[in-house]
């Protein structure tokens, strides 16, 4: 069950990375910045040079919306990532409750095995991944795959499908009213994980605050190197660049952040924490035919 690399675990970003993904904004700016040089310089055109107290407030007001923008951004990434490690949790209380409240044996494995299926199709939904889904069938009984694949929401069809056989479980006497509880609270939790995921992929941060922070950072640049021509001349762009840089930055990372579950190299590592699920579940379970965890790929986790 393989995936897309989802989050940087190196220490150092790749420079080509960084090049790829800031690179031709950077080079706009660098240019923009030459053409001033070469009119202010060569037409003569004093009249571009802009007084630097003409920035002073835009570049305060830009980092207020900048600092906020991150904020929220990165509060939304890390909630993702509590809701993923409480998932881990729940997982494992979940199948530790099975192998110890359920006196019916032969339903272990089936119980274990669709809380697992559970993990890996919360992860498709929320990256709407829905042709991975034929990668459950072997953690199914027969059958209830394709019945699942019918529902608009699969974890919650797979959620119903536990419910429903733990009733039946209950109704034979295998498993007593008080553990029935017990478990019942346990998928409850599973339920509010997946709730705050689907709260964190479907309500994005307020648009204003992207649109805006971008519309200013843009703005910004365009009217910087204008800034440093009487003081800099022909070494405006050398100032200008790293300063873009920095801005375009900036405001890259909080776009990225807010979106968690996008399967991006920034994102939340669903499919690595879906395969420790399952490790830890089968262990539990008594096999000895584990999937390996998954390991970094050139600084990447899945």
């Amino acid at each position: 069950m393989e995936g897309t690399p989802a989050v940087i675990v190196r220490k150092y970003l790749k420079l080509s990375v960084v090049a790829r993904v800031q690179g031709p904004r950077v080079l706009v700016a660098a240019g923009w910045a030459s053409l001033l040089v070469g009119l202010f310089e060569f037409l003569p055109a004093p009249w571009l040079s802009v007084p630097n107290t003409a920035v002073g407030p835009m570049a305060t007001a830009l980092a207020i919306f900048l600092a906020f923008h991150n904020n929220g951004s990165y509060d939304r990434w890390w909630e993702a990532r509590k809701q993923w490690g409480q998932l881990v949790n729940s997982s494992r209380s979940f199948a530790r409750q099975v192998k110890s409240f359920v006196d019916d044996v032969s339903a272990h494995a089936e119980l274990i095995h669709r809380q697992i299926a559970f993990v890996h199709a919360l992860r498709f939904h929320l990256r709407k991944q829905a042709d991975q889904l034929h990668e459950l069938e072997p953690l199914l009984p027969r059958g209830e795959l394709d019945e699942v694949k019918k529902a608009n929401n699969v974890p919650l069809a797979l959620m119903q499908k536990q419910s429903d056989r733990l009733r039946a479980l209950r109704a034979a006497g295998a498993l007593s009213d008080f553990r029935a509880v017990q478990l019942d609270q346990t998928l409850t939790d599973l339920a509010d994980v997946q709730g705050a995921c689907e709260r964190i992929k479907n309500t994005p941060l307020p648009r204003q605050y992207e649109f805006y922070t971008r519309l200013f950072v843009y703005f910004f640049v365009l009217i910087l190197p204008a800034t440093m021509l009487e003081s800099l001349g022909w070494r405006t762009p050398l100032f200008t660049v790293p300063t873009s840089f920095l801005f375009f930055a900036l405001e890259g990372v909080a776009s990225v952040n807010e979106d968690p579950f996008e399967n991006r190299i920034q994102d939340t590592p669903m499919t690595a924490l879906s395969r420790t699920i399952e490790i830890n579940l089968r262990e539990l379970n008594g096999e000895r035919d584990l999937p390996p965890p998954l390991q970094p790929v050139d600084g990447y986790l899945m």
